[in-house]
């Protein structure tokens, strides 16, 4: 029987945090295959262009503070299209503020992270990520 696999969609404007995520990734959760796009522009052009051969999407993380698409705007056009609509959608950001929170809620996120300021607590959002998927799509 073949195996799904987990497979993450990244946005993240920061060339200094996309190198950790990846790092933190291949190191840590080598099982996974990810995408990490400059924005949530070129996330959503990927999406729509996307190879047929990848497996299904398991989970998006965005970055709220972007420019071209932030991650409220990337978030309510993820929500808008029929196959996202119950895919689970982190906020991934440095922003504290509650009214950034209540934003991306609001606009149907799944969880919002702060960004951790070392490795060990980016490994441990990502080990809770994979709780947020079914069973069947984080082996």
């Amino acid at each position: 029987m073949k195996q799904n696999t987990f497979f993450l969609l990244i946005a993240e404007d920061d060339p200094d945090d996309r190198d950790m995520l990846r790092m933190v990734l291949k190191e840590n959760f080598p099982h996974w295959q990810y995408y990490v796009a400059n924005n949530g522009q070129l996330l959503l052009d990927y999406l729509t262009n996307r190879p047929l051969d990848l497996p299904p999407v398991s989970l998006i993380m965005l970055d709220i503070n972007m420019p071209i698409k932030d991650g409220v705007e990337t978030l309510i056009a993820l929500r808008r299209c029929h196959d996202y609509t119950q895919l689970p959608i982190v906020a991934y950001s440095t922003s504290k503020t509650i009214q950034g929170v209540h934003t991306f809620m609001q606009a149907g996120g799944t969880a919002y992270f702060q960004k951790p300021c070392d490795l060990e607590e980016m490994i441990d959002i990502f080990s809770g990520l994979s709780e947020l998927v079914p069973v069947s799509q984080s082996r």
